[in-house]
C-alpha cells in the first residue's frame, strides 16, 4: 500500500471542489438538501460501521511471526499484514534502500517485531486505527551514531491506572484523554482505565463533571497502577456551557446563561422538555395550559416584551435544536380536550444531553431580529468512543389530577336552590327537575366521573453508543404510553428514534457529523375538555331507565361527550449535519446543514348520538392538517489567535440561510350515511373549507463575534448581526443588531487573593446590546382584499381590508445587564446575582384611522415603549461532602417588573380595557368590590366614574392587578448516602389570579341550576349577616342576580391569591451495581419518582398554575430500573 504525496494533493483539491459545489447546490435546491442530508447520514453510518469493525488493534497485543532471509523490506511487511488486520503505509523511496532483511521472530508481539525490523533504518511509525504509517524520523546525533539507541517518534505506549475521589472512592465514567487528540477512554465501575497513547511524550487529561480537571504527563503516570486523585470542583466553574455558535465556561463567560443537564431531565417522568425547565432557571416562567398529555406551555423569559392584543405568540423565545432553528407556534387547525398541541412534544426528552438558556444581549444579540425574547438551546446526546455501551431505562406508574374542588352535596345544593327562589320572591314550578323530578338523595361526583380516573404511564428507552478514536455513534429509541384521567381507553402514544454519528480523519483536520431524530405520536382524546361540566347538579341523572342518555332541556349530558373523539398525529423529522475542516492550526471552517419537517394531522368526530336531540342537526367530522418544513445552512469560520503569553483572541464569522414553509387546511364534513364513516371525509355528502393557510418565510444573515481573553482575568466580547427577512416591508428589509459584554475575574487579582482568603471566585460582568423580534407574522406589510359579506346581483365581490405598509419592521429590544458571581470556601458556596433592564419599542400595534379612509386602522411600528426589569438570584452549595454522605442544594429566585411606559393613541384605540400606561401588559380590569350589604345581601361596588351609579361599563372598572408573578423560583436538594440518593425540586410562585367562579364562563348567579363549591356555604342568608359572598337569587330580574351577573363575577371580590409551593419532582434511587456485580453491568439502579406530588396554596379552584376549568396538572407515581452495560 503506497501513499504518494502527489496523489494526496490531488485528492485534497478534488475534495475541496466537491464540497464547494455541494454548498452551491444546497443553496439553490431545497429538495437536494434533504436528499444530501439523508445521504450524508447513510455514508457516515457506513464509515462508522467499517471503522468500528476494524477497531484499532494495539501492536503490543498482536502476536506475529517473521521469517526473513535476504528479503526486501516490502516483503517482510507483507508477511506481517497476512497475519493480522494491520496494514502498512509508506513511501516507496523510504523502504527501497533496505532490500536484504534477515530477521527471525516467532510468536512475539508485533510491536517488538516491528521495532526489530526498523532498527537502524532511520524510520519511525505511527499507528492510526489498523493502519501503521512509516516515515523517516528526525534522529538526534547520538541516535545516528548509535542506532541501538534510536527512538521511535510515534511509538505507542500504554498507561493504566485508577481514578479516585478525595476520599479514596473510585470514580466511574471519568474521561481519560490524550491531550490534543481524539484518543480517549472512560474509567470502569472500579475507577480503572487503560489507554494506548500515541507517544511517550503525551499528556493525559482526566475530566469529570463535578471534579477539577487534572493533567499528567506519561512520565508522571509511568509505573504500575498509578492512582489519580480528583479534587471536587464545587462551583463547576470550568464546566463547558453552550452559547450561540460555540462553547464557553462559567469562569470566563461574559453573558448570562443557565443550563440543566440530562440528569435533571431524567428526574421527572415528562413528555415535553419544557416541563423539565419549570422551577430550575431564574428568569424563566413556564406554565402548563392543561394537564392532559401533549398540551402546550406558555413560556416567558424575563417578562413580556410585545404588546399583543390578539394573543399571538409574539413573546416566545427562539428555540435552537442542535444548531437548527425550531418553530414555536402550535400547528392546530382546531383544538380538542388538551387545547393546543405543544410543538416541543416532537422532541424526546430522553435524547437531550442539556438545555441552555441565553438571556442577556451579550448572549442573544448574535441572533439578531429573533433574540428579543431570549434563546433556548437544546443539545441532543452524542456518541462516545471506546467500549460499546448499552443503556436501558424503563419506568411505569399511574397518575391522578393534583386537585379536585370540594362541591356542595345534594342536600346543600337543594337548600341553595330553594333559598334562591325564596329570596327572589318566586315559587318553583312543580316540573322543576332538580327540585321535584330527580331523585332528591342521588349524588354524582362529576369530577370523579369526568376527570377522576387513574392515568397509567409506561416509558422505555434504550441507547447503544461507542466507536473508536475517529468514529463514534449513538443509536437510541423510546416508546411512551400515557393514559388519561378521563376514564376511557384513549391516551397518548409516542415513539422516537435517534441516530447520531461522527467521524474525523487521523490528523483531525476534517470531520463530519450527522444526527437524525424522528418522533411520531398519536394523541387519541376527546373533542372537549370535560372539566367544564364539574358543576352540573349533583342529582342530575345520567341515563334513562332504558340505558339511553338522559337529556335535560337544552343542556349537554357530559357522558355523551365520550362519544366524540379527536385524534391528532404528529410526525417530526429533525436532521442536521456539520462538516468541519481545519486547514491550519487555529482556523476552523465549518458548515451546518439542518432540515426539519413536521406533519400534524387531526380528525375530530361528532356523532349524532352525542348531541342533545332537541338541538341536534346532524353529525359532523372535522379534518385538519398542517405541515411546517424548513431548512437552514450556516457556514462559519472560527479563528483562535494567541496574543503574547497571556492573551487569547477568538474570532467568528458566519452566515445564515433559512426558509420555512407553513401550509394547512381545515375541512368540515356533514351529512354522512352512517356515523361509522365519520373519520372518512369521502363519506361526507357536504364538505366545506373552514380555513386554509400558506406562508413562506425566508431569512438571511451574516454575523460575527470577537472575544478577547487576557489571562482568564479580563474578558471582552463583541457581537454583530445583519438580518434580512421576508417578514419586513420593502423599506425595512434589513436590520443591524449588536452587543458588547465584559467580565472582570477580580478574584485573580493578587491583592484580593491575599486580602480575601475566603473568596475563591469573584467576577463582575456587564453587557448592553440590541436585539429584535420578528414574530410579526408573514405578509403583514402587504395590502389585502377580502370577500364581501353580501353578493351584489348574485356576484360575490372583494373589498380592501388592509393597507400596505412598506415600513413594516421588527420590534426592537435594548438590553442592559449587570452581574456579580461569587464563590466561597473553595467554591462550596456559589452566589450569582443579576440585574436586567430591557426597553422594548418600535412596537407593532394598530393605529386608529379616520373613518374617511375606509379603514378602522392599520398596523405599524409606533413608539410604544415597554420596560422589563428585575433581579435574579442563584445559589448553589455543597453543604456536606464526606466519604458516605453528600448534601447539595441549589436555589433560584426571580423578582421581575413589567410596565407599559407609553402607547400613543391608546385612548380611542378600543384597547383601553386591556392596557394602561404605567401598568404591566398582562393586567386584569374589574370592578372594585366594597362588600355585601348586610341588610339586603346584594354586592356593593365603588363608583369610580363618579356619575352616581355603578354600571357594567369600563368607566367604573380599574386595574385589579397583573397575571405576571411578583416573584418565583425553585429549590433543589440532593442527598446521597452510600448507594442511596434522594433528589427533590420545590417550585414556588407568588401571584394572583381569577377564582373558580370568576369570569363570563362562571355561573350567572348563586342559586341557578348549577352546583357550586363549598365557598357558597358562606353566602348571605339573612339580615345582619356579614360576609363577602352575596345572597342567592333565581330570577334574572332580582337585583342580586343582576349585580352578581354584571359586576360581582367580574370584580376583585374574585381576584384572589393564586400563589403556591409545589413538590415538582421527587426521585429516590438505589445503586445495585456492587450488590449484583455478578451481572457485570457498569451501573444498575432502581428508583421511584413522583411528579406534582403535593401543592401548598390558598387558591380555591382546580389548580393555581393552570387556573380556570381545564384538566389540572397530573400527579404521577412511578417506579423504574436503569442499567448500563
Amino acid at each position: 500500500m503506497h501513499l504518494k504525496n502527489t496523489k494526496c494533493r490531488e485528492v485534497n483539491i478534488y475534495a475541496r471542489k466537491i464540497i464547494f459545489r455541494l454548498m452551491l447546490s444546497l443553496l439553490a435546491n431545497r429538495n437536494l438538501l434533504m436528499k444530501i442530508s439523508l445521504l450524508s447520514i447513510c455514508l457516515t453510518i457506513s464509515s462508522m460501521l467499517a471503522a468500528h469493525s476494524l477497531s484499532g488493534q494495539a501492536l503490543s497485543r498482536v502476536t506475529a511471526t517473521l521469517e526473513a532471509k535476504n528479503s526486501s523490506f516490502r516483503d517482510a511487511l507483507k508477511q506481517l499484514e497476512k497475519q493480522s488486520s494491520i496494514r502498512f503505509t509508506y513511501k516507496s523511496s523510504d523502504v527501497v534502500p533496505f532490500s536484504n532483511i534477515t530477521l527471525s521472530a516467532t510468536s512475539k508481539p508485533m510491536q517488538q517485531v516491528l521495532e526489530s525490523l526498523l532498527k537502524g533504518t532511520g524510520l519511525t511509525y505511527e499507528q492510526v486505527e489498523n493502519t501503521v504509517i512509516l516515515k523517516k524520523g528526525m534522529a538526534s546525533d547520538e541516535e545516528a551514531t548509535h542506532p541501538d539507541k534510536q527512538r521511535h517518534l510515534f511509538q505507542q505506549v500504554t498507561t493504566t491506572g485508577k481514578v479516585v475521589n478525595e476520599t479514596g472512592q473510585p470514580v466511574a465514567g471519568v474521561t481519560v484523554r490524550e491531550k490534543g487528540l481524539q484518543n480517549f477512554t472512560n474509567t470502569n465501575a472500579d475507577g480503572t482505565y487503560s489507554l494506548e497513547l500515541k507517544s511517550s511524550d503525551a499528556t493525559v487529561v482526566f475530566s469529570f463533571i463535578g471534579y477539577q480537571t487534572r493533567e499528567l504527563t506519561y512520565n508522571e503516570l509511568a509505573g504500575k497502577q498509578f492512582q489519580i486523585v480528583l479534587e471536587p470542583d464545587y462551583g463547576k466553574l470550568d464546566e463547558v456551557t453552550i452559547i450561540a455558535y460555540g462553547t464557553s465556561s462559567r469562569r470566563v463567560s461574559t453573558g448570562t446563561t443557565a443550563s440543566i443537564s440530562s440528569k435533571d431531565i431524567a428526574n421527572a417522568p415528562i413528555n415535553d422538555p419544557l416541563s423539565a425547565l419549570q422551577g430550575r432557571v431564574a428568569g424563566l416562567e413556564i406554565n402548563s395550559t392543561n394537564g392532559l398529555p401533549g398540551s402546550a406551555f406558555t413560556v416567558r423569559l424575563r417578562g413580556l416584551n410585545s404588546i399583543n392584543p390578539n394573543g399571538e405568540s409574539k413573546n416566545d423565545p427562539l428555540y435552537i435544536i442542535d444548531g437548527i432553528p425550531y418553530f414555536s407556534q402550535p400547528l392546530n387547525q382546531f383544538t380538542g380536550d388538551n387545547g393546543q398541541q405543544s410543538p416541543l412534544s416532537g422532541i424526546n426528552p430522553a435524547d437531550i444531553e442539556r438545555i441552555d438558556v441565553l438571556k442577556d444581549a451579550d448572549a442573544t444579540a448574535i441572533y439578531g431580529s429573533r433574540g428579543a425574547n431570549g434563546v433556548i438551546l437544546i443539545t441532543t446526546k452524542k456518541g462516545k468512543g471506546g467500549k460499546t455501551q448499552v443503556n436501558f431505562n424503563v419506568y411505569s406508574g399511574a397518575g391522578k389530577v393534583t386537585n379536585q374542588v370540594d362541591m356542595l352535596n345534594t342536600a346543600q345544593y337543594l337548600d341553595l336552590r330553594k333559598e334562591a327562589y325564596k329570596n327572589s320572591g318566586t315559587t318553583p314550578d312543580p316540573e322543576t327537575a332538580d327540585l321535584y323530578v330527580w331523585d332528591q338523595k342521588a349524588y354524582t361526583n362529576w369530577q370523579d366521573k369526568l376527570i377522576g380516573h387513574s392515568a397509567k404511564l409506561t416509558e422505555a428507552n434504550f441507547s447503544v453508543s461507542g466507536g473508536s478514536d475517529l468514529t463514534t455513534f449513538l443509536l437510541s429509541g423510546t416508546f411512551r404510553n400515557e393514559g388519561t384521567v378521563q376514564g376511557n381507553d384513549y391516551g397518548y402514544k409516542k415513539g422516537s428514534g435517534m441516530l447520531t454519528v461522527a467521524h474525523s480523519t487521523p490528523d483531525q483536520k476534517f470531520s463530519v457529523s450527522a444526527t437524525a431524530n424522528y418522533t411520531g405520536d398519536l394523541n387519541h382524546g376527546l373533542a372537549t375538555d370535560l372539566t367544564q361540566y364539574y358543576n352540573l347538579p349533583p342529582n342530575m341523572p345520567i341515563y334513562n331507565e332504558d340505558g339511553s342518555y338522559y337529556w335535560y332541556a337544552n343542556s349537554q349530558n357530559p357522558m355523551a361527550l365520550f362519544l366524540r373523539n379527536q385524534q391528532s398525529h404528529n410526525k417530526t423529522l429533525l436532521a442536521s449535519s456539520v462538516i468541519k475542516y481545519t486547514p491550519i492550526k487555529g482556523l476552523d471552517l465549518s458548515a451546518s446543514i439542518g432540515y426539519n419537517n413536521t406533519h400534524f394531522d387531526q380528525v375530530r368526530t361528532l356523532p349524532l348520538a352525542s348531541f342533545n336531540p332537541q338541538t341536534a342537526a346532524s353529525s359532523e367530522g372535522d379534518y385538519g392538517n398542517s405541515q411546517n418544513s424548513s431548512y437552514s445552512i450556516e457556514p462559519q469560520a472560527k479563528y483562535n489567535l494567541k496574543l503574547g503569553h497571556k492573551g487569547n483572541l477568538d474570532l467568528l464569522l458566519g452566515g445564515t440561510w433559512q426558509q420555512e414553509i407553513l401550509v394547512g387546511q381545515w375541512l368540515i364534513g356533514t351529512d354522512y350515511s352512517t356515523d361509522a364513516q365519520l373519520e372518512n371525509i369521502g363519506a361526507a355528502t357536504n364538505v366545506r373549507t373552514e380555513r386554509t393557510n400558506y406562508s413562506k418565510y425566508r431569512y438571511q444573515a451574516i454575523f460575527a463575534r470577537a472575544t478577547y481573553n487576557w489571562d482568564s482575568k479580563y474578558i471582552v466580547n463583541a457581537s454583530f448581526r445583519r438580518d434580512g427577512s421576508s417578514r419586513f416591508g420593502p423599506n425595512k428589509r434589513f436590520g443591524n443588531f449588536a452587543a458588547v459584554g465584559a467580565a472582570w475575574v477580580f478574584s485573580e487579582e493578587n491583592g484580593i487573593k491575599n486580602a480575601l482568603s475566603f473568596l475563591s471566585f469573584g467576577k463582575l460582568r456587564g453587557s448592553y446590546g440590541t436585539t429584535g423580534n420578528d414574530q410579526i407574522g408573514d405578509y403583514q406589510y402587504l395590502d389585502s382584499w377580502s370577500l364581501v359579506n353580501y353578493p351584489y346581483d348574485g356576484i360575490t365581490g372583494f373589498s380592501p381590508s388592509r393597507l400596505a405598509n412598506p415600513d413594516y419592521s421588527w420590534e426592537r429590544n435594548r438590553k442592559l445587564e449587570g452581574g456579580l458571581e461569587l464563590g466561597f470556601l473553595e467554591n462550596r458556596l456559589n452566589v450569582n446575582i443579576n440585574y436586567y433592564f430591557n426597553r422594548s419599542d418600535n412596537q407593532l400595534i394598530n393605529y386608529t384611522l379616520s373613518p374617511q379612509t375606509g379603514f378602522n386602522g392599520y398596523t405599524a411600528n409606533l413608539p410604544a415603549l415597554v420596560h422589563n426589569k428585575g433581579w435574579e438570584f442563584e445559589i448553589s452549595s455543597t453543604n456536606i461532602h464526606s466519604n458516605y454522605f453528600e448534601w447539595n442544594t441549589s436555589a433560584n429566585l426571580t423578582i421581575s417588573r413589567n410596565k407599559l411606559i407609553k402607547y400613543p393613541g391608546l385612548e380611542g384605540s378600543g384597547l383601553e380595557d386591556k392596557y394602561a400606561i404605567g401598568k404591566p401588559l398582562d393586567i386584569e380590569f374589574g370592578y372594585k368590590f366594597t362588600g355585601v350589604d348586610p341588610q339586603t345581601g346584594v354586592a356593593q361596588f365603588a363608583d369610580l366614574s363618579g356619575d352616581g351609579e355603578v354600571n357594567a361599563e369600563w368607566a367604573d372598572q380599574y386595574v385589579m392587578g397583573s397575571r405576571m408573578p411578583n416573584f418565583y423560583g425553585g429549590l433543589t436538594n440532593t442527598f446521597r448516602y452510600k448507594k442511596l440518593e434522594v433528589n427533590f425540586l420545590l417550585q414556588f410562585v407568588k401571584q394572583r389570579g381569577d377564582a373558580l367562579n370568576a369570569g363570563y364562563s362562571a355561573a350567572n348567579s348563586l342559586g341557578i341550576v348549577s352546583n357550586f363549591d363549598t365557598w357558597a356555604l358562606d353566602r348571605w342568608k339573612q339580615p345582619n349577616d356579614v360576609t363577602d359572598v352575596p345572597r342567592a337569587a333565581q330570577s334574572s330580574t332580582d337585583e342580586a342576580y343582576i349585580v352578581y351577573n354584571d359586576l360581582y363575577r367580574h370584580s376583585d371580590a374574585l381576584w384572589v391569591d393564586a400563589s403556591y409551593i409545589r413538590l415538582k419532582n421527587l426521585t429516590i434511587s438505589y445503586d445495585l451495581t456492587d450488590v449484583l456485580h455478578v451481572l457485570k453491568t457498569q451501573r444498575l439502579s432502581l428508583y421511584v419518582q413522583g411528579q406534582n406530588l403535593f401543592t401548598i396554596t390558598k387558591y380555591k379552584g382546580f389548580d393555581p398554575e393552570t387556573q380556570g376549568t381545564v384538566v389540572p396538572p397530573i400527579k404521577y407515581y412511578n417506579a423504574g430500573i436503569r442499567f448500563t452495560y
